[in-house]
């Protein structure tokens, strides 16, 4: 038997010297594409990196070794940056729930109605992402202003709920079209309504991934500025909006940026809330779970 023969499944088969150069250039392949994407990972996570250390040192004068890491900043938060994000956290609360009541029946009748005008109708939603939110903001300000909702809960809570009204659509119809209907038309050949199809068949297949839809509409709720700025005022002040008059006005101080961090958590909370109780394969928004 040669040197360049082999066994392969009980027969002789010829050697190939290739076969390593091969096996090299797929591992350095591989490296490559690890190192691309770690690269990827570590600049997307490296601001809120920075912006948490800075608020452990206490100044962005930042080193890679800190010398000493406290909760300072923390303690000298202002009384009225938790006011603002407290009311930040139940507007955006608020206006997700709402969001989410209107979306979900009309993202079912899209889907489930073959409505001639769905297309359009589809398209017109997308109009509050398409357009600048400075435009959104404009126009609100002059709708707002007659109707006297500048600078009330109820104002701010219809802006953020248009604002995401798209994105909560979009959601449904995508969770709506991966439920097969003939679970519906099951329902519907045992006598059961539309509506109780809706309330006892759709609803409890989509439940989880509406969920995972409510959290990236209230994480989208807890960071608006733009159009916020034009119709928030003293007495209904955003955390983000907050923030920003404070730092124009005196600069960045330690403890915004502590509050800005406390943000952060907030968002790594509620994600690793929803990444737990459901699994990561939900996050994708699959309505529903796949084994293996």
């Amino acid at each position: 038997m040669s040197v360049n023969d082999t066994f392969v499944g009980g027969k002789r088969k010829p050697y190939r010297r290739g076969w390593g150069r091969d096996r090299v250039a797929g591992t350095l392949g591989s490296t490559a594409l690890g190192v691309y994407v770690g690269f990827i990972a570590l600049w997307m996570i490296f601001p809120m990196l920075v912006v948490i250390l800075a608020s452990l040192e206490g100044t962005f004068d930042i080193s890679l070794i800190p010398e000493k890491l406290s909760l300072d900043s923390y303690a000298q938060i202002p009384q009225s940056y938790w006011d603002s994000f407290w009311f930040t956290l139940w507007i955006s609360l608020a206006a997700t729930v709402v969001a989410l009541v209107v979306a979900v029946p009309a993202g079912w009748a899209l889907v489930r109605g073959r409505l001639r005008e769905r297309r359009i109708i589809s398209n017109l939603v997308l109009v509050p992402i398409i357009v600048p939110q400075l435009i959104l903001g404009i126009a609100l300000l002059g709708l707002f202003i007659p109707l006297q909702l500048k600078n009330t809960f109820l104002g701010i809570m219809i802006a953020l709920t248009g604002l995401n009204l798209a994105l909560a659509i979009r959601f449904t119809e995508a969770l709506i079209q991966g439920v097969p209907e003939e679970y519906e038309l099951a329902a519907q050949s045992l006598g059961a309504g539309r509506f109780t199809v809706f309330r006892t068949v759709v609803l409890p297949v989509i439940a989880q991934g509406i969920i995972i839809a409510g959290l990236f509409i209230f994480m989208q709720d807890l960071i608006s500025f733009v159009i916020l700025f034009f119709i928030a005022g003293p007495s209904t002040t955003p955390i983000a909006i907050r923030l920003f008059v404070d730092i124009v006005q005196r600069g960045v101080l330690p403890y915004a940026v502590a509050m800005a961090c406390v943000l952060v958590y907030v968002a790594l909370a509620f994600y690793a809330i929803v990444a737990f109780i459901f699994g990561p394969k939900y996050l994708t928004g699959a309505p529903v779970s796949r084994k293996g």
